[in-house]
């Protein structure tokens, strides 16, 4: 891997997707391969390893680093600038000493991550302009060895110019830091004297001297003077930059030149300096001669004057101990010693003549910009400076040794090279703290001064983009006035200029707040005016843009400003007031004035001022999908034309259905069947009154029928006449069309009728050939012949292929042009003999012939081929009265300088908006003009403004050959700045039915590199989850050289060197997820559990081995693990449960980081010990946040990747925490190994366990004997254990309870509350284990907690180890968990051993004696990070309800320290607290001072809302969901076969009353997460609506979204697909809102996806099932608006009316009591009895196939189209054995062996997902 000539961006992409290892090893590679003196002259030190190392070290340790603007980017030092570890020679080797600290300049680079490797050699102690006094040797210049480099920073500019580092520091003094810079092709950074601190620089004139920078290129020179640019006090001569230093000159700039120069017989070098003088003039600049004799006056005194005395005071002190006469240059020594002969007097005097000499001078400059000026006259040789070295160093000073003594600042460039290679530059100079300003002119100038891309330095490597300047800093607001423009001096509108003139930055693009109208003024002069008006009421926001103008310019700016306007204050949309225009009353209210507020802006009343009066339609039809769709209708938006969508089944929720003004359903899914059926369009325009049709492009938009179908219906087709799409549709009719027009054409044939005719033409022609289909498309019927072995073959193929697609056997011949580029002209044409060409795009970039990346202009292009190309197109659309917008397509051979007609494309193309970017034209607007018989001005110059760039976003897998990647978008994010043509956003679904375009990414710039770099920050900022993109591949090709410099041709992405920064599953493992830690943390309250690790001691030491931070992703993997191939090197730790590793058949140790290259293969193995392992990767996983973690929780669909377990196929890349898309937080720290003491133990089988004590225990729940033998016993973990919980066997246990009172018929029933994580909760009497996917709200009692530290044991057992639970305090859990999380954090250490109490403790903490202010109140343990407090006893009162509401209340109100969430139950709270911050009796204590503050009363208020939702009784789903539960689980129970006749059996009362129940009662809802994702537990209001009943037992394994249960007195509406116990009735919509898209969402509850909060109120109403599914799909994409109404929950009132109702509950009551109850307890009771007798349940098991099948999955989503083979059918290995087909393209599942059919899974039509088995072979 070659460094050479990386500039800063380079190197830091080397590092990002680079390891830190590999990192380290380039910088150490790159330093072992340079020499010191003498070997070469350049480097007088070079940094050692051990210095090296040093630096790297504290670079790793830096937490911001990957921020770093120059993380990893070496640098060289000039050798009089201390750099600690170096020693400080300034060039003479007695002077030399090692510096205890950095020179500032230094220390702020090292800040900011840059290395240094090197200290470059100099003339001795700074003081000479050529390079040659040192006794290290003469260093040349990087371009010849005969000439020399400038001084005295030669060395520093040899290594840059080299290409060895993209930076280096020198000094300039009399031009050092600029005359090397001309000599060696570089830029030469001198700033304004004082800007850069000289503290630690070997002082040559102190208070003259400047630091500065020698660069490849102005965008590294500018960084650097970003971060250089600093005030120091150590330095005496610092000076701070002002707040707002100017950024730029007008946008005309006034140029000084010198009357007259002298060259000193140098003819060579004039000439490159007068072509600068030229590119200024070119660039508008106006030129102006300038008297610079006082300069130059100025400049001789540096070294005729007493400045020289500066020199001699720095050293003398060193030249007294007499130095070895070796070690000193004889001149240098002989100029410094002539400084001692100056005294006192003479100083000022010379001081005098510097202050009147610059006076002379500025007197003549005031009003210019800046002086363009020659570096240096000459290129001297070593051989001239020898024979005389003050002459020629006097001359290389004449226009540098003035800058400093006249206070200036000074940048010089690269100008050109001389006939003999040899560079030479010129030097931009200004005034001081203009540093800005002259960057940014320097930029400007580039672009006429350079026609081609320039070179770095001495290297042949193009400058690409890198001369683009970076982002300047931000303005200081506090010197600043903020203005907000509405009108002309937006950006790009005449008045622009005067915010430019005043020094003003764009600070945001946003609107005034919705109490503006806006007005049109009438107008007077050149320019329009609006006028700004606030009104109390009917307003709007107003599109605005809002500039920082500094303070001492704002004056300047306001007298700028006519009336009627005047500078006052307008309201931001954020709220904020600012300054801004209004309009004096007389402006808006005088005649001729028009209220433009409908517009949103003055741009869009531009826009429309620009369009037609009339309008050309009235409704028009859009028979499209998609992108052009919506850029279609926003057109018709503008124009106030009425727009029509018409939209397929999958497209119901599309944006183009919702932003059009009417839709028509299409009623189908397949294109065919909709966007591709004319009789149904024509329906739709018929039915719609649309009087024209716009096509897009794709579908019908070339269907020359359809055009004449439209037309004999009487309606516009908007685009060409059917005859013209025939004729330019066969390729060989276009040709004749283009021959006639005189268009060039390639060298080629006609129809060619036979195989050997194509034989005999090709060989006329030359090979190689292209044959062609003459109605081809789209790549197909489409080769190239190489040699005539294979024309004939070729020749049939695409015959056949033409036949085959496109019904036409017609084929031709062409020559084929090798790396021919495509170029392609906009071109209109009226219908009647008038054409206009729109300007040009270059679409070379293609992939397999469809276009990636396209740009206009197009680079690289001689204007005069431009121009004939434009001409070519205009006369071939002239010729067939061509009638709307067409593409004419040419091969550009840039090689001859020659273009062909390639095909006309009759529609408007894809890549449209960059012509419209460029022109400022609505493309579409001129189409639907031109249709209506309106034409625009064909007479028209067009003119072309600056750059635009256009990439096409699809939904396709760019790792797995671009396969389309279908789903739902769960984030989308595009750059606001930019133009983004599209039509997806969160929770846009995308078809596999359809082409995958998402989004196209449209950026203009001023110029081609402004463009490009916007492109890369556009993609850069692109963000799109829930599919893949192939926006990773579009940011690696806009990043390459290749397109950078512009060296595209058609084919070259077929060869690109894409490396995905990914991996791949190949193989997914048993159960693999992403997770991270600690999860999902503070929504247990609602139901959301945390996922994340179920062992994260290792998960977090898995991370810490890469070098991650805490929060980053890795994998989970369960007992049998994943294959995984790397598409990018990666630095990898493995950890958990023993498995084989292996990468590339080789094993590799677990716990130690191991180094991964591109395409490396790794295998987890089965788990040996332990039940998981974790795999993280540095730098992480990028997967999307949900709810503040991107941990999986596969059962409720959310988070991890895509809300699922890893399957086969699934590409994931690597978080890349650089780009702005990527959240993810870069890695911490270095790779390292975890040490052995901290490697944790897995148990052959038996563990031990610590928890702690309760909530519940002995004497009330459990008899003490039970919870002895709890301890006491081993608990072997059953088989059915996962992520939910671990289910335990063992003893049985011994109530104290006959049961759970008024919460349930067995004594394990609770009301229900939250649960604590790592609780050990008895169902019924069996045991489970909460784990980290487990529900948080349930109703059984809880005997133990497992304490945090511990967790990570539950995570590794498995079915059949066993568990001994031993009791620990609250402080010795606390101990361990500290114990813990110190030694993953160090890295060190060991963890704390269990420390056992005596025997249980009593989980009571202390109670809360009741009073007549408060019920009784106990506070339980419940683990070492959760106190449960319980209201009362164990009923179901809302008082209880009402008391844990005003607690939650006071602790939200006080913000309690230590309380991280507070979690609702019916008569409890879950209060989990952190222990490191607030103790447990610190905390109770808290708790219990709170409710001394709470009067007891059953008179209270709370806010409550009634929500209203649909209900369909017993549909289908919810009847299917329990018949699936008795074929599955249970075939006989009490409540089969049907729910609601259970309950109305066990109550007494018809099936009728039960229906009539749910559509009557108010729900209260008491509590979130009954069973996950704040799903309610609801109590009915009424007493006579709360039934008998009981839950599934065992549950059920699946619940439909939506269903409604009850499960006794409670009512619960399940919130995903998930197991349940609930008594099923009925279904409503769902609830959880998982994208967060209905209104109840966004706009009633804060964006949140619950629906539902405690003591909301909800109610049914009934609706067929029919409707429901309706609603459930309107609710699922956001379009279902839930009945909501705001309320207030009046327990005093309720009490009323139950006072009221009190005999008809009483007897509703007695009635369920008594002798039903008995006969209920009964009946149960019995069911309970037979189920423990059963054999088990009804086990739905997979079909089973022969061990040596092999089980082919599929690796496309998408429908199967059809198999390829039968069942018994003998296949090959890679034969094709099903195709899969989405988005257009046909995928083929193949064979991974030979072998015999034996199944083939699915139909044709069936759906099949990415990992779903489709064929097993034997």
């Amino acid at each position: 891997m070659s460094t050479t000539a990386w500039t800063v961006d380079q190197w830091l992409r080397f590092h990002q997707e680079s390891t830190p290892q590999n990192s380290y090893a380039a910088l150490l590679q790159l330093v072992k391969s340079q020499q010191i003196a003498p070997a070469d002259p350049a480097w007088i030190s070079l940094a050692s390893p051990d210095i090296l190392e040093h630096q790297w070290k504290i670079l790793q340790s830096k937490a911001d680093k990957s921020q770093l603007p120059l993380y990893g980017v070496p640098i060289a030092v000039k050798d009089n600038i201390d750099a600690k570890g170096f020693a400080t020679t300034a060039a003479c080797p007695s002077f030399s000493y090692e510096p205890k600290e950095d020179a500032t300049v230094v220390k702020l680079l090292k800040d900011q991550g840059a290395i240094v490797i090197g200290k470059t050699n100099l003339d001795q102690f700074a003081t000479g302009l050529v390079g040659t006094r040192s006794p290290y040797g003469k260093t040349p210049c990087a371009f010849s060895p005969d000439h020399v480099s400038g001084g005295s920073s030669a060395g520093s500019a040899n290594v840059v110019a080299r290409g060895i580092v993209p930076l280096a520091l020198g000094t300039d003094t009399a031009g050092s830091g600029r005359v090397p810079a001309a000599l060696n092709n570089l830029i030469g950074l001198k700033p304004t004297k004082g800007v850069f601190s000289c503290s630690g620089v070997v002082p040559a004139c102190r208070s003259l001297d400047c630091p500065s920078v020698f660069a490849l290129n102005l965008g590294d020179a500018q960084l650097a003077f970003n971060i250089l640019a600093k005030p120091d006090h150590s330095d005496e001569y610092s000076r701070p930059l002002p707040s707002n230093p100017l950024r730029a000159f007008g946008p005309k700039l006034r140029v000084a030149v010198p009357t007259q120069i002298d060259w000193f017989g140098e003819t060579q070098n004039p000439e490159i300096y007068a072509k600068a003088v030229e590119a200024f003039k070119e660039l508008g600049a106006e030129i102006v001669p300038l008297d610079f004799t006082p300069l130059l006056d100025l400049a001789k005194c540096l070294y005729e004057g007493t400045w020289v005395a500066e020199r001699w005071a720095a050293t003398r002190e060193f030249l007294a101990t007499n130095p070895p006469v070796e070690d000193l240059d004889p001149t240098v020594t002989a100029i410094i010693r002539g400084g001692a002969k100056h005294d006192a007097a003479t100083s000022f005097e010379y001081e005098y003549k510097r202050q009147r000499l610059v006076k002379d001078f500025r007197a003549s400059w005031h009003d210019l910009d800046l002086m363009l000026v020659p570096t240096c006259p000459l290129n001297p040789t070593f051989a001239q400076v020898e024979a005389d070295p003050v002459k020629w160093n006097s001359i290389q000073g004449t226009w540098t040794n003035f800058v400093n003594l006249a206070d200036l600042s000074a940048l010089a460039i690269p100008a050109g090279f001389r006939p003999d290679g040899l560079p030479q530059g010129v030097t931009l100079l200004s005034d001081a703290f203009y540093d800005y300003a002259l960057l940014d002119a320097a930029n400007r100038v580039f672009k006429t001064l350079w026609k081609q891309p320039r070179t770095l330095g001495a290297t042949e490597v193009l400058v690409g983009i890198s001369d683009e300047l970076h982002a300047l800093p931000k303005p200081d607001l506090e010197s600043s006035v903020k203005l907000a423009v509405v009108g002309a001096h937006l950006k790009g509108l005449p008045l622009h200029w005067q915010l430019q003139k005043v020094n003003a930055a764009l600070l945001e693009k946003t609107t005034t707040s919705a109490s503006y109208r806006l007005y049109a003024l009438p107008q007077v002069g050149p320019v329009a005016k609006p006028g700004l008006r606030r009104v109390s009421e009917g307003g709007s926001e107003i599109e605005v843009e809002v500039y920082a103008v500094p303070t001492e310019t704002f004056g300047q700016f306001i007298a700028m400003v006519p009336e009627p306007l005047g500078i006052g204050s307008v309201e931001l949309a954020s709220g904020e007031w600012v300054k801004s225009f209004i309009c004096e009353e007389i402006g808006y209210s005088q005649k001729g004035t028009q209220d433009i507020t409908e517009l949103g802006g003055w741009r869009n009343h531009l826009a429309v001022k620009k369009s037609s009066t009339k309008k050309p339609f009235d409704t028009v039809l859009v028979a499209n999908r998609g992108e052009i769709a919506v850029r279609i209708i926003k057109t018709l938006k503008k124009l106030g034309i009425r727009s029509v969508a018409v939209y397929s089944d999958p497209d119901q929720y599309a944006e183009h259905v919702l932003i059009a003004d009417a839709a028509v359903a299409l009623n189908g899914v397949s294109a065919a069947q909709t966007y591709l059926d004319v009789e149904k369009i024509v329906a739709a325009c018929k039915s719609t009154n649309a009087q024209a049709v716009v096509p897009g492009y794709g579908f019908l938009s070339e269907n020359a029928d359809f055009s004449d179908r439209l037309v004999r219906e009487g309606i516009v087709f908007v685009g060409p006449a059917g005859d013209a799409i025939r004729k330019l549709g066969l390729k060989h009719s276009a040709r004749e069309i283009a021959e006639k027009a005189g268009v060039p054409l390639v060298p080629g044939s006609g129809l060619v009728a036979s195989a050997a005719e194509a034989r005999k033409i090709a060989a006329e022609l030359t090979y190689p050939v292209m044959v062609k289909s003459t109605a081809g498309g789209g790549g197909i019927g489409l080769q190239k012949v190489d040699s005539e072995k294979d024309i004939e073959r070729v020749f049939e193929t695409v015959q056949h292929q033409g036949k085959a697609y496109f019904g036409d056997s017609g084929v031709f011949l062409e020559r084929f042009v090798e790396n021919s580029r495509h170029v392609e002209i906009q071109m209109f044409g009226d219908g009647y003999g008038k054409a206009i060409a729109l300007g040009e795009r270059d679409c070379s970039l293609q992939r397999r012939n469809q276009k990636v990346i396209e740009e206009t202009p197009a680079p690289n292009l001689p204007e005069t081929t431009r121009q004939k190309m434009r001409k070519a197109a205009e006369q071939l659309g002239a010729s067939m009265n061509y009638k709307c917008a067409g593409t004419v397509e040419f091969i550009y051979d840039q090689q001859r300088d020659e273009f062909y007609f390639l095909e006309v494309n009759a529609r408007l193309q894809v890549e449209h908006p960059i012509t419209e970017m460029v022109t400022g034209i609505d493309l579409v607007e001129w189409m639907l003009l031109i249709a209506a018989d309106m034409p625009p001005d064909f007479s028209q110059p067009i003119t072309v403004s600056g750059a635009s760039m256009e990439a096409r976003l699809y939904a396709e897998n760019p790792v797995k050959d671009f396969m389309p990647s279908p789903g739902q978008l769960t984030e989308v994010k595009f750059p606001e700045w930019a133009r983004i043509d599209g039509w997806v956003k969160k929770g846009s679904v995308i078809s596999a039915e359809y082409d995958p375009t998402l989004a196209k990414i449209i950026v203009h710039g001023k110029d081609r590199a402004d463009a490009l770099a916007k492109l890369r920050q556009a993609l850069n900022e692109t963000v799109v989850y829930g599919c893949i993109t192939n926006v990773d591949y579009l940011r690696s090709v806009a990043n390459s050289a290749m397109f950078e410099n512009a060296q595209m041709h058609t084919k070259i992405l077929d060869s690109y060197p894409y490396q995905p920064i990914a991996f791949e599953i190949t193989s997914p493992g048993a159960y693999t997820t992403v997770q991270d830690f600690p999860g999902r943390a503070g929504y247990w309250r609602i139901g959301v559990p945390p996922s994340g690790p179920m062992d994260d001691y290792s998960f977090r030491l898995a991370n810490r081995i890469v070098g991650n931070h805490s929060k980053s992703p890795a994998i989970e993997i369960t007992l049998n693990g994943p294959s995984i191939l790397f598409h990018h090197e990666a630095v990898i730790g493995i950890t958990g449960g023993s498995a084989p590793v292996t990468v590339n058949g080789e094993p590799v140790a677990m716990y130690e980081p191991v180094s991964i290259k591109a395409g490396d293969k790794l295998v987890i193995g089965k788990l040996t010990t332990g039940c998981r392992a974790y795999l993280a990767i540095r730098g992480g996983i990028d997967v999307t946040e949900y709810l503040g973690s991107r941990s999986t929780f596969a059962l409720g669909n959310l988070g991890g990747y895509n809300g699922r377990v890893l399957k086969l196929g699934d590409v994931l890349f690597l978080g890349q925490p650089n780009l702005p898309a990527c959240s993810l937080p870069a890695p911490v720290s270095a790779p390292a190994t975890v040490p052995r003491a901290l490697v944790p133990q897995f148990p052959a089988k038996e563990w031990t366990v610590g928890v702690t004590c309760g909530p519940h225990g002995a004497p009330d729940f459990f008899q003490q004997e039970s919870i002895s033998d709890f301890f006491s016993s081993q608990w072997k973990v059953h088989y059915n254990s996962n992520r939910f919980g671990v289910r335990l066997v063992g003893p049985k246990p011994k109530w104290a309870r006959p049961d759970g009172g008024s919460a349930g018929l067995h004594p394990s029933n609770a009301h229900d509350y939250v649960y604590s994580l790592g609780a050990i909760n008895f169902t019924g009497d069996e045991p489970v284990i909460l784990t980290c996917d487990g529900p948080s709200l349930g109703g059984f009692v809880c005997e133990a907690v497992v304490a945090q530290a511990e967790m990570w044991k539950i995570g590794q057992v498995k079915p059949g180890d066993l568990i001994t639970f031993v009791p620990i305090s609250f402080d010795g859990a606390l101990k361990l968990k500290k114990t813990l999380d110190s030694a993953i954090a160090a890295l060190s250490g060991s963890l704390a051993a269990l420390e056992p109490i005596p025997g249980p403790e009593d989980p009571v903490i202390t109670r809360y004696t009741e009073s007549t202010n408060s019920p009784v109140v106990t506070y339980r343990q419940a683990g070492d990070r959760y106190v449960l407090v319980e209201y009362g006893e164990n009923t179901m009162d809302l008082n209880l309800s009402y008391r844990v509401h005003k607690l939650i209340e006071m602790v939200q109100s006080h913000k309690t320290v230590g309380i991280v969430e507070m979690s609702q139950g019916v008569r409890s709270v879950l209060v989990e607290f952190d222990g490191s911050v607030i103790s447990q009796s610190t905390l109770v204590e808290t708790l219990l001072a709170y409710e001394k503050e709470v009067s007891f009363t059953n008179k209270w208020k709370v806010p409550s809302r009634v929500i209203k939702l649909p209900m369909a009784f017993e549909d289908k789903k919810t009847l299917d969901a329990v018949q699936r539960y008795s074929e599955t689980i249970r075939s006989n129970a009490p409540w089969l076969p049907n729910n609601v006749d259970f309950i109305a059996s066990v109550n007494g009362i018809e099936r009728s009353t039960v229906k009539d129940m749910l559509y009557a009662a108010r729900f209260l809802v008491l509590g979130l997460g009954d069973v996950f994702l704040g799903a309610p537990c609801a109590v009915p209001l009424d007493p006579r609506h709360r039934f008998l009943g009981t839950k599934y037992n065992p549950s059920r394994t699946f619940t439909p979204n939506g269903t409604v249960g009850i499960g006794g007195m409670y009512m619960c509406i399940y919130t995903m697909e998930s197991p349940g116990g609930y008594q099923l009735v009925g279904r409503t919509i769902p609830i959880w809102d998982k994208l967060s898209l209905g209104n109840h969402s966004t706009i009633n509850n804060g964006g949140n996806p619950w629906l539902l909060s405690p003591f909301d109120q909800v109610e049914f109403y009934p609706v067929s099932e029919a409707e429901l599914d309706k609603f459930s799909e309107d609710a699922s994409h956001g379009f279902f608006n839930v009945d909501i109404v705001d309320s207030v929950f009046d327990h005093t009132k309720y009490l009323e009316w139950v006072t009221a109702n009190s005999d008809a509950i009483e007897e509703f009551q007695q009635a369920q009591g008594g002798e039903k109850m008995e006969e209920f307890n009964r009946l149960i009771q019995i069911a309970n009895d037979e189920l423990s007798k059963s054999s088990g349940p009804i086990v739905d098991e997979n079909e089973k196939y022969p061990d040596e099948a092999e089980l082919v999955y599929s690796e496309y989503s998408g429908r199967f189209w059809k198999p390829l083979v039968e069942v018994g059918d003998e296949v090959k290995e890679g034969q094709g054995l099903v195709v899969v087909e989405a988005m257009k393209t046909e995928m083929v599942v193949n064979s991974p062996k030979n072998g015999k059919v034996l199944k083939v899974v699915h139909k044709n039509g069936d759906m099949v997902e990415a990992g779903d088995l489709v064929v097993v072979i034997v």
